[in-house]
């Protein structure tokens, strides 16, 4: 039961949440289904089998005997005595030269790939989960498609971005995002060339569908609620808890993006448009609660990475929409919270 309104707590995607409240409670833990390596359609082993490091899908190595422990470069005797240091130095050549080219050699390309993806997860905060699930996708998309692949970059680029859409809120990237973290580190990879790739091995999932502004509603409310001066103005100004605010703001920006419908939004980009919404809603509960506007265009626009007259912009479509309703419904859902 929920900790907060005592409501039952339910599974979505992959997270435990209140039916309710919407609380997040933890993670799903599952165990992984992922293997590398499998067994012919004759049913016979192959000649070389791969496993990973730890059970992790990032670190792959040869199956075989190793020097030492596999990331242990300090080398002892029969008895457990450290060897002297110019045996040391002796051993950590000989395993140098014998376990890395041994354990990479015929699959430099995956390791190099492997090593990118590892530097783009961590620049962009990628969770374990949708790690696992790209390095799964990158491996499936590479064994389905031989001879077809040209730049396995490319290819892991596209394996983030189908993984990144499939869990949706849970990890709201943008296709910008992903692209410029990898030409920050020096690999040409463009939206569009990721699309042309995407048609060459006809992947057609649900997962590569077109992102909602309402996918990224709770990065935009964390993005916001942790800027420094908004926060110093939220407590000024309304004299309400950080926590209470962000869960008020989420509550208004999802009404009112689902109070338009999205043939009637333009081509507006989803990201800037569910941006221009967190403002619209602080200015609906302002009015709510008889005081000035915590938000400033100029603030959202700071915490957010988006241009500011691009919030002007669709601040003043969203405001063309009537929010009575909408006001009245979430007072008297939080009515604790505005006393």
């Amino acid at each position: 039961m929920c900790d907060e309104c005592k409501s039952r707590i339910v599974r979505e995607n992959g997270l435990y949440v209140c039916q309710n409240c919407g609380l997040v409670h933890d993670a799903v833990l599952d165990a992984s289904s992922f293997q590398l390596g499998s067994i012919s359609k004759s049913n016979q082993y192959k000649s070389q089998q791969y496993t990973s490091i730890n059970n992790r899908l990032a670190v792959v190595s040869s199956l075989g005997s190793s020097i030492g422990t596999v990331e242990g470069y300090m080398f002892r005797d029969v008895n457990g005595s450290l060897l002297d240091q110019s045996t040391q130095s002796k051993f950590r050549k000989f395993k140098n030269y014998y376990h890395i080219p041994g354990a990479i050699k015929g699959k430099e390309t995956d390791y190099r790939t492997i090593k990118i993806m590892n530097e783009v997860f961590a620049r962009l905060h990628v969770p374990e989960k949708i790690r696992n699930r790209s390095l799964f996708l990158y491996y499936k998309y590479k064994e389905e498609h031989k001879g077809k692949i040209t730049n396995h970059v490319l290819l892991s680029a596209l394996s983030l971005l189908l993984s990144v859409r499939e869990f949706k809120h849970n990890c709201p990237l943008t296709l910008k995002e992903i692209v410029g973290t990898y030409r920050e580190l020096g690999h040409r990879v463009l939206g569009k060339n990721l699309l042309s790739l995407m048609q060459d091995l006809n992947i057609k999932s649900s997962s590569s569908s077109i992102r909602r502004s309402e996918e990224y509603v709770f990065r935009i409310c964390s993005l916001i609620c942790r800027h420094s001066p908004i926060k110093e103005r939220i407590e000024k100004k309304y004299s309400i808890d950080v926590y209470v605010y962000e869960k008020m703001l989420q509550l208004l920006c999802l009404r009112i993006l689902e109070s338009i419908p999205h043939v009637e939004r333009g081509g507006k980009r989803p990201y800037p448009f569910s941006a221009a919404s967190a403002y619209v809603a602080d200015k609906l509960l302002s009015k709510k609660l008889n005081s000035s506007s915590a938000l400033t265009q100029k603030l959202v626009a700071q915490s957010t990475n988006v241009a500011e007259f691009t919030i002007r912009d669709h601040a003043e479509f969203m405001f063309s929409y009537d929010y009575d309703e909408i006001i009245t419904e979430i007072s008297k859902r939080l009515s604790s919270s505005f006393e």
